[in-house]
């Protein structure tokens, strides 16, 4: 069975333009603690930058096509991995009736390394029990498509906005898509039923 590195924020959930851009800013920020080799909890980063930015982001709602985390999990193992709490990912999911979906959360904070950090995704692999090179991910963050590729893991980028990346050569992800239906039918190799996601699971 595959296993699926999902990345959290704008990936899963939907980030406002304003939030988007505060995000931005902060993996600037971020980078230049991975470089250094320094760890600082990522909410304590993004507060300083803007108090009660958190549980804001915590409460958006997902995007449309985030459902399709079930037809993914039919045929993978799905961990959503992010710089954000363990509290604030699995609020998300069980808000969202994700949760049932997802066979765990790594975040940066159980692992005292900020992703995109090589460091990070050793880690991940670990607490996910597969090696690097077996892990697909998936993830809106083109940063954590390039250290992916720097260590021979698949890699999706999720491009959702038309953003650009200058992605060198040899280290270009494996595919970039629009949504996750596209990752979905991909992995799949077939195309997705739209009607899939109305699990008697999310009915309860």
């Amino acid at each position: 069975m595959m296993v699926v590195f999902l990345n959290f924020a704008d990936s899963l959930v939907r980030l406002d333009d304003e939030t988007k851009r505060l995000i931005e800013n902060v993996n600037c920020v971020v980078s230049s603690y991975v470089t250094s080799g320094v760890h600082l909890p990522y909410e304590t980063i993004l507060e300083s930058l803007q108090k009660g930015v958190t549980e804001r982001i915590a409460k958006m709602p997902p995007w449309d096509d985030a459902f399709l985390v079930e037809e993914l999990s039919y045929r993978a193992r799905i961990f959503v991995v992010s710089n954000f709490s363990q509290n604030v990912v699995k609020d998300f999911l069980i808000r969202n009736n994700l949760d049932a979906f997802v066979d765990g959360v790594i975040s940066s904070g159980d692992v005292m390394r900020l992703k995109p950090s090589r460091e990070f995704f050793e880690m991940a692999s670990k607490k996910a029990n597969v090696p690097l090179q077996a892990i697909t991910l998936v993830s809106s963050n083109p940063f954590d498509a390039l250290m992916a590729k720097s260590l021979r893991m698949r890699a999706f980028w999720l491009n959702r906005r038309g953003s650009t990346f200058p992605f060198p050569a040899g280290l270009q992800p494996d595919s970039v898509v629009s949504s996750l239906r596209v990752v979905a039918e991909i992995t799949a190799e077939k195309k997705v039923d739209s009607r899939m996601g109305d699990s008697a699971l999310r009915c309860t």
